[in-house]
């Protein structure tokens, strides 16, 4: 469920490149009452989704920069805080971590993403860019019994489950596409209504636009292929007025 904080905001344009996990080091605490928290006044710090034992709150649009693990991976990562119960409840522990394999292996069928090389530990995050001294959520998980190793395991075999009831194929629904620039505000606010990735014109490959059910195209003229849906208008203001009226009506 999408529920988003008014503080703690950067507002600052993310193309998200992987996922950070986290655990919150706060027993007890739900999701909500992390978004509550997090809601109510600046604490310096927010995160993209947090994930309890009920349910899972998204509370930054994943094209916006979230204030979790350092500056440096703050602008490369979509962040996920895993909430903890309090004392030693295993169920609890179970239906969080169920959530997060999830939300996880559909972001990363979504995005195109290799669990190996594009899904992070805060742990392994601290040591990669020394920005921060985090280990979370390495102890977390090992007090019911798991390693980061068994997560990777289990988001990467959800992957593969999702990818199966998908007939083997890795297809996109719906693939954004804009030029370095101006344009890239009104990509954002489209990819984070439609859920789905933003990738730079000079930078697309043949495969990537295979594997996209439906391709817009942000700002310019020019489309590289031509079943893709072109949203431009005279200026890049314009061009962000028709993404809005697109986003409101789904008509151009």
């Amino acid at each position: 469920m999408q529920q988003i904080i008014n503080n703690n905001r950067s507002h600052e344009v993310l193309r998200p490149q992987g996922f950070v996990i986290h655990s919150t080091d706060t027993p007890g605490a739900t999701a909500q009452n992390e978004f509550n928290y997090f809601n109510s006044a600046y604490r310096g710090a927010s995160a993209h989704y947090f994930v309890d034992w009920i349910q899972i709150l998204q509370t930054i649009p994943e094209n916006e920069v979230a204030w979790h693990a350092g500056s440096t991976a703050n602008h490369k990562f979509l962040s996920v805080e895993i909430c903890e119960p309090l004392g030693n409840n295993a169920s609890r522990f179970e239906e969080a971590w169920k959530r997060t394999v999830g939300l996880v292996a559909e972001g990363c069928v979504r995005y195109g993403w290799t669990v190996a090389t594009q899904v992070f530990s805060h742990q392994e995050i601290s040591s990669m860019y020394q920005e921060t001294n985090h280990s979370d959520p390495i102890d977390y998980l090992g007090r019911y019994g798991r390693t980061w190793d068994d997560l990777l395991v289990a988001v990467e075999q959800e992957v593969q489950n999702i990818q199966g009831q998908n007939g083997g194929d890795i297809q996109l629904k719906n693939l954004i596409l804009v030029g370095h620039g101006p344009d890239e505000r009104a990509a954002g606010y489209l990819a984070d209504f439609l859920k789905a990735p933003v990738a730079y014109l000079d930078a697309i490959q043949a495969d990537d636009l295979n594997s996209a059910q439906n391709i817009y195209v942000i700002g310019g003229s020019v489309k590289p292929l031509e079943r893709a849906t072109l949203i431009s208008g005279a200026t890049r203001y314009d061009t962000c007025q028709k993404v809005i009226d697109f986003i409101h009506t789904g008509k151009l």
